[in-house]
């Protein structure tokens, strides 16, 4: 690789940056495992960059794509997206769906689990149906996939 370790140990490195540019540095069929849980299609810009739901697809495919590219064909690829509702529509986003057929149908992935993460110690938020704001939703449930 061109960029520097942040540190490294007899078990290997660990690099700090933006992993689609460090990605590119690794060559084919290299890693066992990529595990990540990348910026959510949050309603709200957040500081760290994420993008509308309709934009998110389009966004993380390069993403899956070199992650393909350097996946042993024996490897694993884990990813954990986070739903969100849609904006005045008492309904989830389907975007975390939408990535999964598109990582599967156009980039070569296949499914071989999905997951729900259930975390009952998050904090209650507001969820907003439609026109009205439930109070709170005890609980956190969050949707991941495995595909290899």
């Amino acid at each position: 690789m061109q960029s520097t370790p942040l540190y490294h140990t007899a078990k290997g490195e660990a690099y700090v940056g933006n992993s689609l540019e460090l990605l590119t540095e690794l060559p084919d069929n290299c890693i066992d495992l990529v595990m990540t849980s990348p910026p959510f299609a949050l309603r709200r810009q957040k500081s760290y960059g994420n993008v509308e739901e309709t934009e998110y697809v389009q966004w993380i495919k390069p993403f899956g794509q070199e992650v393909f590219r350097v996946l042993k064909e024996s490897g694993s690829f884990v990813l954990d997206l986070g739903g969100a509702y849609r904006s005045g529509v008492p309904s989830r986003s389907l975007y975390n769906f939408r990535v999964l057929l598109a990582f599967c149908d156009e980039i070569g992935f296949q499914l071989a689990e999905d997951f729900y993460w259930f975390n009952p110690a998050k904090l209650p938020s507001p969820i907003e149906l439609g026109q009205q704001t439930k109070a709170s939703c005890k609980g956190f449930c969050q949707h991941g996939m495995v595909v290899e």
